[in-house]
């Protein structure tokens, strides 16, 4: 629709969809090619109008897809951005974290998977625009690890922006490059060797009879394979509490027979991840310290 009235120049129903329809609610990043090509039509406090609309009334829902529509329209600017700062105040005011600042949820409702492209996106913007908004932004994420991990969100992050302008000229973005250096630099400063014998993590979320032996079994430090003979529910609710601890463990169902028997065989998996964990850092290290 906004691709047709866009060709059309029809800016009176465009003002009107953008306002009602996309403000209204929730887009994605794939709308936001017709929805900056609409916005070029407008003079430019009247698209920044528009844009702070869609950031305020969509953020709660689409904050991916709004950093990357703030992102493209400060990129375009001929006047250094100036004008957008009002919907990047909105866009670092929505960022999730603090739960006395959360919308309002239904219980049903899952909250959006916080992406690292949206860290790229907002310094991308913000760092352009204006340094104390920037600064906020990055206190913020960094006082909420769990929200803006540093594993899952904000090393990633850095690892895209790391040979951009925006890293050496913004404080900000350079807060949150040390803070990824100093998690990686304590990470790698841990021993990593592989296991001598075959005694693996026992620690299990439940110790029922069958969990019991199992625990028992990943403690003993000379036996590599166990069995379980038991019927099919048994096994299941074994294997579950096996895939929920990550245990280092193989499994394998042997139909001879009744009941069926679970096989469980000890491997190092822990320590594989750790040691692939272990290139990528350095990797990382050199790259963030360089």
């Amino acid at each position: 629709m906004l691709t047709l009235l866009t060709r059309l120049e029809d800016t009176e129903r465009i003002d009107a969809f953008l306002a009602t329809v996309i403000a209204g609610g929730h887009h994605e990043k794939r709308d936001n090619a017709a929805i900056f090509g609409a916005l070029r039509l407008f003079p430019p406090d009247q698209a920044a109008a528009l844009l702070k609309r869609i950031v305020v009334g969509t953020a709660a829902t689409s904050l991916d897809a709004c950093g990357d529509l703030l992102a493209r329209a400060v990129a375009a600017s001929a006047d250094g951005a100036t004008g957008l700062l009002g919907a990047a105040a909105e866009l670092v005011q929505a960022l999730p974290g603090d739960p006395s600042r959360a919308p309002p949820r239904h219980p049903w409702q899952r909250a959006p998977g916080l992406q690292p492209d949206l860290v790229v996106d907002l310094f991308n913007a913000v760092g352009r625009m204006n340094e104390t908004l920037a600064e906020r932004a990055a206190n913020h994420m960094l006082a909420w690890p769990k929200t803006y991990g540093l594993d899952t969100v904000l090393v990633p992050a850095i690892r895209q922006m790391i040979g951009s302008v925006m890293i050496k000229d913004c404080t900000a973005v350079q807060r949150l490059r040390i803070a990824c250096v100093a998690h990686l630099c304590d990470r790698v400063a841990k021993p990593l060797e592989a296991p001598r014998d075959w005694r693996r993590a026992a620690k299990l979320g439940c110790q029922c009879p069958h969990c019991g032996e199992l625990s028992r079994f990943l403690a003993d430090p000379e036996r590599e394979t166990w069995t379980l003979k038991a019927a099919e529910a048994a096994r299941r609710h074994v294997e579950q509490t096996i895939r929920k601890a990550r245990c280092d463990l193989d499994v394998a169902t042997h139909r001879r027979g009744s009941p069926h028997s679970l096989v469980c065989t000890k491997n190092q998996a822990s320590y594989d991840r750790r040691a692939k964990q272990r290139t990528q850092d350095l990797v990382d290290l050199q790259r963030f310290e360089g």
